[in-house]
């Protein structure tokens, strides 16, 4: 068996995954032109181009798109052998949004903890996913807006459904004037709650009714789920909430149900697990997990 320069393999795999040889530089604490000669003795080696120059960075060409696809998913395996054979317990990283850490993840985490006490999870909560610097994680919970049960969501390669999002106008009970929930029409003249700052969630419900009529000009703007909820239950005015969020309010009396309409599905989580990584044992027991407790709480797929 004849293997590569595993030194010039490493550095390589690095500057593909940042697609910058100045991150992956930094990541392995060497300068960017250690990087560069490194991966000219793996082009040597291979008898091929593996990276191009273009504007403003580097793009892989097809001889190290397939490298690539072995190198990551070889190294990664490398290291999970290795950690586990010097007795180091092997950490689930997960990027996660925001609001669904606070109001669904974090709050069933402890018992995911006791199931699998030796697969321990790093949490990363970020507000935008798309927004946010590369990082390597081993699965991610994304949101996609559009309803998954008519084909209106483009889904990532790898990416797996497992809490349909079900939507529902509340508010505190004291902002319903005598206790009677209002017509779809009725909330053009009242205050609504943006759980982001666009809209786009009651846009996407308003569409969903012949006879809906919202005010997006008055509305109050955040960018979370759950300061948006929190600012129904203080009676500000009426937020689009996500039932798997919002199960103790409802249970309490803190939030009723501001309209007459049944719940509506809007968007969908999904589980993306990275390339090779879906088969190792804490990311695939993450979401075994993951998918039971959605069961669990009446989410439906």
């Amino acid at each position: 068996m004849k293997l590569p320069p595993l030194t010039a393999v490493r550095h390589f795999t690095a500057a593909a995954t940042h697609m910058s040889f100045k991150r992956a530089a930094k990541e392995l604490h060497v300068t960017e032109g250690a990087i560069s000669r490194q991966i000219k003795v793996l082009e040597e080696y291979i008898g091929s181009a593996l990276f191009m120059r273009v504007h403003r960075g580097v793009q892989l060409t097809d001889a190290g798109q397939r490298l690539h696809a072995v190198t990551d998913n070889a190294l990664l395996q490398i290291s999970q052998i290795a950690e586990e054979l010097r007795g180091v317990v092997p950490q689930f990283t997960l990027s996660v949004t925001t609001s669904f850490a606070i109001r669904w993840l974090m709050p069933r985490l402890s018992h995911y903890e006791a199931l699998h006490p030796n697969h321990p999870v790093n949490l990363q909560a970020v507000s935008y996913p798309e927004l946010s610097p590369v990082k390597r994680f081993d699965a991610s919970i994304i949101y996609l807006l559009g309803d998954p049960y008519e084909n209106q969501v483009r889904v990532p390669e790898g990416a797996e459904r497992f809490m349909v999002e079900w939507l529902l106008p509340v508010c505190a009970p004291n902002f319903l004037k005598y206790g009677a929930a209002f017509r779809p029409q009725d909330l053009e003249h009242k205050r609504i709650i943006f759980n982001e700052p666009t809209g786009r969630d009651w846009r996407s419900w308003a569409g969903k009714l012949d006879d809906a009529k919202i005010n997006l000009d008055t509305a109050l703007r955040f960018e979370h789920d759950d300061t948006a909820i929190q600012a129904a239950v203080a009676g500000h005015g009426i937020a689009l909430a996500n039932l798997a969020y919002i199960h103790n309010e409802l249970d309490m009396g803190s939030l009723i149900p501001a309209v007459a309409c049944d719940p509506l599905p809007i968007g969908a989580h999904y589980l993306v697990s990275e390339p090779g990584r879906a088969v190792l044992p804490h990311v695939k027991a993450f979401r075994d997990w993951l998918i039971k407790s959605a069961a669990e709480c009446g989410s439906q797929r």
